[in-house]
């Protein structure tokens, strides 16, 4: 796997440099050296597809396992890809149907003659379809073609914490739903965390919390002896999975059961642009359907490239409990004494 950790950079970096010289991506292979898993894609003799389309890109084994690299490294910037790398989610293939079970069947040793028990086991679920996230940066030529260590660390990071988002943001839209069981906090962290474990809890699966910027920070703080948790990254709180997520709203804490949810992310699709015209927002009104007129900045003039990642998921809920979600947590700091 390690030879495929900086492959998404490389076929980046050849894509920015073919956009601007046209020099075919073999040739820029071969002069700029590039790691071995990138110099075969760049020269697979492949033709009906882009590296831009994360479908068919998904077929070649280079671009599979440089896509689980990159996801496996992004260091805990996005809960939803750390807790399926950890197991705490159920990984399930998309385009299939998915289902979990909500009771179990129970067996019984009978004596001859005598009535047999009978269970009952139920299946709901839904098709684990596949979608595509986008992350887009911006960055300026001159670093993008940097081949020094700093630049390529500094580019590496920033695509990183890009896709870490855009899968958060679409991990959450999907998962919680106008059905998903919601609360708002009651100010109380003792009684709040009470909730959201009686909605949950079934004693059979594996819980993970799930929590905004805002709300990981005062939980933080909740020095009370149910356990600490850090306000970035992955950590543990009351001895289960803590992960932070900025793709929440402010103010949100989330308790899964991740015997019941259901995901997957597949391979990743790279390009690139030099002479589009961009919002620099990151809530864009320039849509399709309301757009309203904004400024743009020419990527041309500003001497800068757009790079887009995109990375096809999945998830769902195979039961309505598997998650509860709790809003407007702002408790204050507790003390031990």
């Amino acid at each position: 796997m390690n030879e495929h950790a900086s492959t998404i950079l490389s076929l980046v970096r050849a894509l920015a440099i073919a956009e601007k010289t046209g020099e075919t991506y073999s040739d820029i292979a071969d002069r700029l050296r590039m790691p071995a898993p990138a110099a075969r894609l760049l020269k697979a003799a492949v033709g009906a597809g882009t590296l831009s389309d994360p479908t068919w890109a998904s077929g070649l084994a280079d671009m599979q396992a440089a896509s689980s690299a990159f996801l496996q490294a992004l260091g805990g910037r996005s809960a939803f890809a750390s807790l399926l790398d950890q197991a705490v989610l159920t990984r399930a293939p998309l385009r299939s149907r998915v289902g979990a079970v909500s009771e179990g069947i129970v067996g019984a040793v009978n004596g001859e003659g005598e009535a047999r028990p009978v269970s009952r086991m139920s299946l709901s679920g839904d098709a684990l379809a596949a979608q595509q996230a986008d992350a887009v940066i911006v960055l300026s030529r001159e670093v993008l073609e940097n081949s020094s260590a700093a630049s390529q660390a500094f580019v590496s990071r920033q695509l990183r914490r890009a896709v870490a988002k855009a899968l958060d943001v679409g991990f959450f839209s999907t998962l919680v739903t106008s059905a998903t069981p919601s609360f708002s906090s009651t100010g109380d962290h003792v009684t709040d965390l009470k909730i959201l474990l009686d909605a949950t809890n079934s004693g059979e699966g594996r819980l993970a919390w799930i929590a905004s910027t805002s709300a990981a920070n005062s939980i933080a703080l909740l020095d009370d002896g149910r356990g600490t948790a850090s306000p970035e990254g992955v950590s543990e709180f009351m001895g289960l999975p803590f992960a932070v997520s900025p793709g929440l709203p402010a103010g949100t804490l989330i308790l899964l059961d991740g015997d019941r949810v259901l995901a997957d992310v597949e391979s990743l699709g790279i390009d690139v642009a030099r002479h589009a015209s961009l919002q620099m927002d990151d809530a864009p009104t320039m849509d399709a359907i309301t757009p309203t007129g904004t400024s743009t900045v020419s990527l041309w003039q500003t001497n800068s490239v757009a790079v887009k990642i995109s990375a096809l998921f999945g998830v769902t809920a195979g039961a309505d409990d598997a998650i509860a979600v709790l809003t407007d947590v702002a408790w204050p700091p507790v003390v031990s004494g």
